[in-house]
């Protein structure tokens, strides 16, 4: 096993037979963030990519606008606590505290409702036959879910390849974690497309809007909440890529579709 995934015994019922067996399930630890070693959340998560998601979140939740801020971080592994020290101002981070909400996304606990700015509709065109092929790699690369049914993933796309990929917990973990990763590699988020998996909630929404992210596909529905901001934000919105069909929610007149 790695730190991902433990072993557990379970006993399986089956037409009312008992059964005992060895299961995989998900190992979940609690990361705390920090800033000047001043606790700002703590999210439950795996033990996997863990300054991925740790800059992913600071970012996402619009505490920083660049990595330009990050004047130094370190991660406590004994502790699960990673600490970054910031080059911004302490408005910020009390607009986070005082504005963050208690969310249900499994895994992540705030989502910062502050910094949001409004973009223009950028065109764009899309080929309906590589969405279903990225949703279709998308599903295979999903490993750990695929033997634990118990996480989450989320992929960044362009030119219709899969750049980054990651599972966690949640939902809003794992784009924190291509987010994170994006930016450790200089990619230009407002070229790529987010992939993620369940539900498409407000809190992944509002983090897309701040990382610039043009587009969010998923196999399942977008809330009313993620439509609102999808139109007001000028953010496409594709829920329910099953095989060759989909369903678009914003955008209509700002899309070609092939």
């Amino acid at each position: 096993m790695d730190n991902k995934k433990i072993l557990t015994e379970i006993i399986q019922v089956r037409d009312g037979q008992k059964k005992w067996k060895t299961d995989v399930v998900i190992r979940e630890i609690s990361l705390t963030i920090s800033i000047n070693m001043k606790k700002l959340v703590t999210i439950s998560c795996l033990d996997d990519k863990i300054d991925n998601l740790a800059l992913g979140f600071i970012f996402s939740e619009g505490l920083i606008q660049s990595t330009d801020q990050i004047l130094a971080f370190e991660y406590f592994p004994e502790n699960n606590w990673f600490d970054f020290t910031l080059d911004i101002e302490q408005k910020v981070i009390d607009s986070f505290l005082n504005t963050g909400e208690k969310t249900s996304g499994c895994g992540s606990v705030l989502s910062n409702n502050s910094n949001l700015k409004e973009n223009e509709w950028n065109k764009i065109e899309i080929d309906s036959t590589k969405i279903s092929q990225i949703s279709r790699q998308f599903q295979k690369d999903s490993k750990l879910f695929l033997e634990t049914g118990g996480v989450h993933a989320a992929a960044l796309i362009r030119s219709n390849k899969i750049l980054f990929f990651a599972e966690d917990l949640g939902r809003h973990n794992a784009v924190d974690k291509i987010i994170g990763e994006a930016l450790l590699e200089e990619i230009d988020l407002s070229k790529t497309i987010l992939f993620t998996s369940g539900r498409i909630s407000s809190e992944i929404t509002r983090k897309i809007i701040r990382a610039k992210i043009p587009m969010i596909v998923s196999h399942s529905a977008p809330t009313s909440e993620t439509i609102r901001l999808g139109w007001k934000y000028h953010i496409f919105i594709i829920g329910f890529t099953r095989g060759n069909r989909f369903n678009l929610y914003t955008g209509f007149n700002d899309i070609i579709i092939k």
